[in-house]
């Protein structure tokens, strides 16, 4: 295989994200990730997407929570044909090193030839040729952390909370804003190519900073910046703090969710993140080749909400969430056993079954270990697996000192459990969630 995957990694690699050139081995086998181009994945990428779910990995597809696409419990023996596939596809590039540059994820409600695309295009080619592992180590610099990622947004800023490293956006003036992870700090430059450019110089200088520290910091804002970085691209720009509209941006934060948008398309989710490869094959069978459907960063995609795809999709409720009042967006859960090795208990299943229970405006998160993997910022509360030896509550303990109990936590303080209860418990008496939700915020 090309350059051997570009060196595979496993699970145990701190700080790596997977990528299509670089898998990442898993209990259940290995990750493969696709890294959406502005967002948008073919009708016929969808297809072949499906059928590698299919016939070489598990049954689904999985959505990320920053509107990346990947196959999970890929075998050894079907690595190499998955990866020929996607390059075949164009969901990989044919070089290993644009592969590992860093993630340049693009808000899916740009319109195709708008400032807010040229943006995203430009970006990800500068990003590419400037800030790839080759790039950076003719400059004398170490690759860049699969971590640290760049968004381009619109003037609405509804990608504000994704906490990436850099952050460009279009202004309803024309103007382009440039945001440095959550420092506050911002900067206005009248043209693309002057904000595209000093992306990069920040980018550059937090690859030059980072080298000095063990460990090496992996995000912008584990390093600590000065108010102002003393960068010639940013002493020439306008700058400003929180970003212009910003508090008016932050009323709109949070996730679009399933449902019929203004412009006359529809957000339809995957429940956990997971579309069913039947199902999607069923959508895209007969949608012409190169027709959209984009990938948004709340594990959903975004259709022409009067093609023949969508209402497919909407016909088939056990795959898809089409409302936003649907009870299976106030859960998420982590892959849990048997696909995850720290795993003490399944928790996908237990978190569709507890949905309906959990009242409006909570979100539950359940993980199958302490850890508290895949942790989304909207959880009210979360149910931590844990075996005998971690009890830290003695008051209605399991007998079975070895048997996993939920702790049942703020996520904010995921170390000090107000309770427990077992999962046979909650799977026999799946009410009893509600009154734990309600008592933890008591």
């Amino acid at each position: 295989m090309q350059e051997n995957l570009a060196g595979r990694s496993t699970a145990a690699v701190q700080g790596w994200c997977p990528t299509g050139w670089r898998p990442m081995q898993a209990q259940d086998g290995w990750i493969v990730r696709i890294r959406p181009h502005c967002a948008s994945v073919s009708a016929q990428q969808w297809l072949v997407l499906a059928e590698l779910a299919l016939s070489h990995a598990h049954p689904e597809i999985e959505l990320t929570r920053l509107g990346n696409v990947q196959l999970r419990g890929v075998s050894e023996a079907h690595l190499s044909t998955v990866h020929s596939a996607l390059l075949q596809a164009h969901l990989l590039p044919a070089d290993a090193d644009v592969d590992q540059a860093p993630a340049v994820h693009c808000t899916p409600f740009y319109r195709l030839g708008d400032p807010t695309h040229a943006l995203a295009v430009l970006l990800t080619q500068t990003v590419q040729t400037q800030l790839s592992p080759k790039a950076l180590h003719g400059r004398g610099l170490e690759a860049l952390p699969s971590k640290f990622g760049l968004v381009v947004d619109d003037s609405r800023r509804r990608l504000s909370g994704m906490g990436t490293d850099l952050c460009l956006w279009v202004g309803d003036d024309g103007r382009y804003g440039l945001g440095l992870g959550d420092s506050g700090n911002g900067y206005g430059f009248d043209n693309v190519d002057d904000a595209v450019a000093a992306a990069v110089d920040v980018a550059l200088w937090f690859a030059q900073k980072r080298m000095a520290f063990t460990p090496a910091p992996t995000r912008l804002k584990k390093l600590r910046m000065p108010d102002g970085l003393d960068l010639p691209c940013l002493n020439q720009a306008e700058r400003f703090s929180d970003g212009p509209g910003l508090a008016e941006a932050e009323e709109r934060t949070g996730p679009v969710l399933p449902g019929l948008l203004q412009d006359g398309r529809r957000v339809m989710g995957a429940p956990l993140g997971r579309i069913d490869a039947a199902a999607m094959y069923r959508v895209v069978r007969h949608m012409p080749s190169q027709a959209e459907i984009r990938v948004t960063p709340w594990r959903s995609l975004l259709f022409d909400a009067e093609s023949p795809a969508c209402q497919i999709a909407a016909a088939e409720p056990a795959y898809w969430i089409a409302q936003a009042d649907d009870a299976r967006l106030r859960v998420s859960a982590c892959t849990g056993a048997p696909r995850c090795t720290q795993a003490l208990v399944p928790v996908q299943e237990l978190a569709l079954w507890l949905a309906p229970q959990v009242p409006e405006k909570a979100h539950l998160h359940l993980s199958a270990c302490a850890k508290c993997c895949a942790l989304p910022p909207e959880a009210t509360a979360a149910l931590l697996a844990v075996t005998g030896a971690d009890h830290q509550i003695t008051e209605s303990a399991d007998p079975a000192a070895s048997q996993a109990v939920f702790h049942v936590c703020s996520p904010d303080r995921i170390a000090n459990p107000v309770a427990q209860i077992s999962p046979q418990a909650l799977s026999n008496k799946p009410s009893q969630i509600s009154k734990l939700i309600y008592d933890l915020h008591i």
